[in-house]
This record gives structure tokens, C-alpha cells and sequence, in this order.
């Protein structure tokens, strides 16, 4: 029986595995920004820890495929003040940084004016 319901829980943890979410291939603090999400996501207190498992797990892949390849970042950087400013607002608004990241980026980037 003990084995029996092992099995089960494997195969039903294993179907939200993140093993084929490959972060590497992201740009770094993107994919930071995402797995902190993941992170939370998971410590959240559910009913259905496995659905929420499975959301969770969703996330982090859309996430990740919506970060820009590893070095694109760096490769082409903006230096038109807003521009700058305009993907600064993006990133927000998609919650790919938080609030304070945002303000101190922000503030930054005015500085350079």
C-alpha cells in the first residue's frame, strides 16, 4: 500500500516537473525575476497543492519564454533615455521586476539625464 501511494505522488508531482524549463538560455536576471516568482508562487497555502503545483509550473514556463535569450540584453543596449524608460515601464507592467526595482532603475536612468 505504502508503495502503491509513493508511486502515485511521484507520478503526480512529476507531471509539474520544471525539469524541461531551461533558464539557462534566458536572460539572467530575467530568469532570476522568474524563478523568485515560482518561488512565491509555491509557498503559497492551497487546498489543491498539486493543481496549484501544476499553475505554478505553468507560470515559470511562460515566464521564461517571454525573458530575451541570454546576452541579447547586453548586446544591444538602449541608450536613448526613453526608450530606456518606455522598456523600464514594459518590464514592469508585464511583472517581470518589482515595484522597487522599477523605482530604483527608474530613478537611475533619470539621473543619467
Amino acid at each position: 500500500m505504502k508503495k502503491t501511494l509513493l508511486l502515485a505522488a511521484m507520478l503526480l508531482t512529476g507531471c509539474a516537473s520544471v525539469s524541461d524549463i531551461h533558464t539557462s538560455k534566458a536572460d539572467p536576471d530575467c530568469a532570476h525575476s522568474c524563478s523568485a516568482n515560482y518561488s512565491e508562487c509555491l509557498g503559497k497555502f492551497t487546498l489543491f497543492p498539486i493543481q496549484a503545483q501544476h499553475q505554478c509550473t505553468d507560470a515559470l514556463r511562460l515566464c521564461v519564454a517571454a525573458c530575451p535569450a541570454r546576452g541579447s540584453v547586453a548586446a544591444s543596449p538602449v541608450s536613448n533615455p526613453s526608450q530606456r524608460l518606455a522598456n523600464l515601464d514594459d518590464l514592469y507592467k508585464r511583472g517581470l521586476i518589482s515595484k522597487g526595482e522599477y523605482d530604483a532603475k527608474r530613478a537611475e536612468v533619470l539621473k543619467g539625464l
